[in-house]
């Protein structure tokens, strides 16, 4: 979610909102002032990212209920149309980057006649070039096929 952040009279700065309600974002300080919001608590509650019942999980983290589709990129790592082999070699490349420690979601797809490994949900594309230095450090065996691509992308909420 993108908001225009206004300060003294005209449009400063373009500021991302990732887990945050809108109140929580204007009660930041982020400067000169401060945004004091009067509201009942219910309401809140109903603006926060949290569960569907307004909770938050009990270990402080918060988890997706459902998503939602979205515009956005992912990177290819493996793409082929052999028939004998590509379904394996994608499942096994997703494998090996869900054990690394890079916290991103593999998609393994079949588009005839390509099998195709895509990983991650990205809403632009320097958040997708800045993981793709990653992985090509991480793997650089896959490092000649990775690249970046427009795709519809799930985005959780809380």
């Amino acid at each position: 979610m993108l908001f225009w952040c206004g300060a003294l009279g005209g449009l400063r700065a373009q500021v991302q909102v990732a887990d945050t309600s809108i109140v929580q974002y204007l009660q930041r300080p982020a400067g000169r002032g401060t945004v004091t919001i009067v509201q009942d608590d219910r309401l809140s509650a109903r603006l926060s990212r949290a569960h569907g019942d307004g909770s938050v999980s009990s270990s402080g983290n918060r988890t997706a209920s459902s998503y939602i589709t979205v515009s956005g990129y992912r990177i290819q790592v493996f793409s082929d149309n052999n028939q004998r082999k590509s379904k394996d070699e994608a499942n096994y490349k997703a494998q090996l980057i869900r054990a690394s420690a890079l916290d991103v979601e593999t998609y393994v797809t079949f588009t005839s006649p390509f099998w195709r490994l895509r990983v991650g949900d990205f809403r632009t594309y320097e958040e997708a070039d800045a993981k793709l230095r990653e992985l090509k450090t991480e793997f650089p065996a896959f490092a000649k096929e990775m690249r970046i691509v427009r795709e519809n992308i799930r985005i959780p909420q809380y």
